[in-house]
């Protein structure tokens, strides 16, 4: 029985777990048949009734109990003589024990280690375009253009966590367990359930965030609470290190733009041009500087590109020239270049 019996300890041990191969248990079987090797067996399966403790096993190093098992089967392999009753005793006890506590802790790894594992999707919408998505947890998101969002496939963990680049509109599933907490550059917006539009374009010097409905937290990348919104109020992040401010503001105009509308209330025209170069994917070239400090009013619904120019320079004092698309050394056409110069008044 002793040259044998480590392999059979091995098939005692995958008949207890429900992974024995139907070879395997025809030779245990027939192994049973000696009244000696079933003492053997029927002492095995005690042993295995006995184990209660399965999380003291995570402990357990890998290798190294590979190795002592295996030093164990060599020395048995190289014994001469029949082990004393109690090493014998000891033996029976140790071997399978360690091999179960082998298998268990490989097995709880790789399943740790696949739930570790997180899936991630990553939308972006172009310049010139806007795009709406529902997230995993049924919470709406709208995309403004030259946008993106990154989020996992499943929000498993304690937070719903997503990160933005660009410009959205949130609708949030309410959770009270699991908070929502946009990314978005230098800052963090945590809410519960609540609507909300934040602007985090790379490009520019702030990051805005208007609240509709709810409430909304803001911190920094430390965790620091900077401050929280109430309905119908602005928080203007500087990413200069200025602080952050917070006033009362016209929601209607930072939410218009997912409906299809652009809407402008004395804004300045250096915001108005970034805002209508991503919205019709074109390149404004300004020849006096004068004219990015006008403060503009006006709201754009569906134009087309040409409409919006005249309407632009109907109501400021602006005249514009479409310049020729240039051709790229890979045959694509740069960006549409719009030259701005202060409108001429005649007679002069």
């Amino acid at each position: 029985m002793e040259e044998n019996v480590s392999k059979y300890e091995l098939y005692i041990l995958k008949e207890i777990e429900g992974a024995i191969t139907s070879f395997e248990k025809s030779e245990l079987d027939e192994w049973r048949q000696n009244p000696q090797n079933e003492n053997y067996y029927q002492e095995q399966k005690k042993i295995w009734s006995l184990i209660e403790d399965h999380h003291r096993m995570k402990s357990i190093d890998r290798e190294k109990a590979l190795k002592r098992v295996e030093k164990q089967i060599f020395d048995r392999f190289a014994a001469k003589r029949i082990l004393q009753s109690f090493e014998k005793a000891a033996a029976i006890l140790f071997i399978p024990l360690l091999l179960w506590s082998v298998w268990y802790y490989y097995h709880q790894h790789s399943a740790d280690k696949v739930k570790k594992e997180i899936v991630f999707n990553q939308v972006e919408v172009p310049l010139g375009m806007r795009s709406s998505m529902t997230l995993p947890d049924g919470t709406s998101v709208w995309l403004n253009a030259g946008s993106s969002l990154k989020y996992a496939v499943s929000f498993d963990g304690s937070e719903r966590k997503v990160e933005l680049t660009g410009e959205a509109y949130f609708q949030v599933v309410k959770d009270k367990t699991r908070p929502f907490v946009v990314t978005a550059g230098e800052m963090d917006i945590r809410v519960l359930g609540t609507s909300f539009n934040c602007c985090a374009y790379p490009d520019e010097n702030n990051i805005e965030t208007a609240l509709v409905e709810g409430n909304v937290e803001i911190s920094d990348k430390s965790g620091k609470i900077l401050t929280e919104l109430k309905p119908g109020e602005l928080a203007t992040f500087s990413k200069t290190g200025n602080g952050i401010s917070v006033v009362k503001t016209n929601l209607e105009k930072h939410i218009a733009w997912k409906s299809g509308k652009l809407m402008f209330r004395d804004d300045p025209m250096n915001k108005v041009l970034e805002k209508l170069g991503r919205w019709y994917n074109v390149e404004f070239q300004v020849d006096n500087q004068e004219i990015l400090g006008y403060i503009y009013s006006a709201t754009f619904t569906g134009e087309s590109l040409d409409q919006m120019l005249k309407m632009f320079a109907l109501s400021a004092p602006i005249d514009y020239q479409i310049l020729p698309k240039k051709l790229m050394s890979d045959n694509s056409y740069e960006k549409q270049i719009i030259r701005l110069t202060t409108k001429r008044i005649s007679g002069r």
